[in-house]
């Protein structure tokens, strides 16, 4: 008992000046990391998260990171496109999109939110492109990887389909509809093996 006590106020003694061991400290270190860092911290998180409800509760934090990293005008225009959305005006919120992805063509965000539009407009072709796009453009992009392998199923490309469900679960390992796609397409590829 004694030992493990001496060892523990050596490890104390070890932590240098100005480091706190509080949770306030912890998030005062994680405000004054750049976006970029959080994305990074955040998405080790998500690859390290021990439950579904973790993984989407960190999921939801990247999701707004990278909605945070485009500048005020992506910001303007994905909120008109929002508004646009639930206002059942789809050709506004295309055209929001459409100048989104000319004045920040390296918005990931932008491709990802003009995909999921084409998806529910039933433009699978533009929905593949813009989905490509927002993967090239971000590779750890989870979300765009299952809408991508909903497109690619849609394409009738299942062994295509079941590799993108695969990135997204790479990095977000609890993803619930690519988990969901990933059971369901390995069952339909082992069937047609037979």
């Amino acid at each position: 008992m004694i030992a493990l006590l001496a060892s523990l106020v050596l490890a104390l003694a070890a932590i240098p000046p100005g480091i706190t061991l509080t949770p306030e400290g912890q998030e005062e270190a994680r405000a004054s990391l750049t976006l970029e860092e959080r994305l990074d911290e955040r998405l080790a998180a998500l690859a390290a998260a021990s439950s579904e409800s973790q993984g989407e509760t960190i999921a939801d934090e990247v999701r707004s990171i990278w909605r945070q990293s485009g500048g005020a005008t992506a910001s303007l225009l994905l909120d008109r496109a929002e508004q646009a959305i639930a206002e059942r005006d789809l050709e506004t919120a295309q055209r929001a999109y459409a100048h989104l992805r000319i004045l920040e063509p390296d918005f990931a965000e932008g491709w990802m939110a003009a995909g999921q539009l084409a998806m529910a407009r039933g433009d699978w072709s533009f929905a593949l492109d813009a989905l490509t796009e927002a993967v090239n453009l971000e590779p750890r992009r989870f979300d765009a990887y299952a809408l991508l392998g909903r497109t690619l199923e849609r394409a009738s490309e299942p062994a295509a389909a079941l590799a993108a469900y695969e990135e997204a679960l790479r990095v977000h390992p609890w993803h619930p509809q690519a988990r969901q796609a990933r059971a369901r397409l390995e069952n339909q590829l082992a069937g047609r093996a037979l």
